[in-house]
């Protein structure tokens, strides 16, 4: 990176001086006796004109700087290696309850990579049907996913009628369809009490579980979807291979 930086402030620094060089036209030599000194057509030495252009040229690498450091803030994730304990109360888990391996995710309703990570934990868990249970916590990405927020709460709404995982099912396979009215399509479908479901939607009533569990997602710094932990340990692209191997790993233990 850092060699890609002196190529992009080189560039800047031979533009800059070709353009100023460049205002010579008709410009001006001054003699005495010291060496001669080159005037531009403003006014301003070629000294000064350079040591403007080396400034602008740091100025610019400063920046590229604080921008390669805001990237690298952004991928901070959780970290490999490490065990993290999660708050799962509230949650129901997806699987065998006394599994011996259990899978944390925390997910995006309207995020595409979410929904193909759904499908694929929906295939494991078969494959482990009774060594494996799956959780799901919440982190919705408001910035960019308008409708993930209340598709979460409608999920805390259901559970609270025994139906999260049904309800999850049915906003994944309807991801792109997440406004209220969809909501409330999908709750009846799924035989929730429509009076009780509205009400909560209304009232916002599960909106502080969702943004605890955001919160404790930024406390991780896990600030992407899909994110996966294995028994607390961090599942770095969890394809499906990734995560059996780390299952049976596990269950090795």
């Amino acid at each position: 990176m850092e060699s890609k930086t002196t190529m992009i402030i080189g560039a800047i620094v031979l533009f800059l001086a070709g353009f100023f060089i460049g205002q010579l036209t008709g410009g001006a030599y001054k003699k005495s006796g010291q060496p001669v000194q080159v005037v531009l057509a403003d006014g301003k030495s070629l000294d000064v004109r350079l040591n403007e252009i080396y400034d602008a040229a740091a100025g610019a690498k400063k920046t590229l700087d604080d921008l390669t450091k805001g990237r690298q803030q952004q991928r901070r994730g959780p970290k490999e290696g490490e065990q993290y304990n999660f708050d799962l109360s509230n949650h129901v888990p997806r699987g065998n309850p006394e599994a011996k391996v259990t899978i944390v995710e925390f997910s995006d309703f309207q995020c595409p990579y979410c929904q193909r990570m759904a499908n694929s934990l929906e295939e494991i868990l078969k494959e482990y049907p009774n060594d494996v249970k799956l959780y799901f916590k919440h982190r919705p990405l408001n910035s960019i996913h308008p409708h993930a927020q209340g598709a979460a709460e409608a999920a805390f709404a259901a559970a609270a009628q025994g139906k999260f995982w049904q309800m999850h099912d049915v906003i994944f396979k309807n991801r792109a369809a997440l406004d209220q009215a969809s909501l409330e399509k999908y709750a009846a479908e799924i035989g929730l009490d429509m009076n009780k479901f509205k009400a909560a939607m209304q009232d916002h009533a599960y909106k502080d579980q969702v943004d605890k569990d955001a919160k404790e997602a930024e406390q991780y710094e896990i600030n992407s979807t899909p994110t996966l932990f294995i028994n607390g340990y961090y599942v770095q692209n969890p394809s499906p291979d990734v995560v059996k191997a780390q299952i049976e790993a596990a269950l090795k233990k």
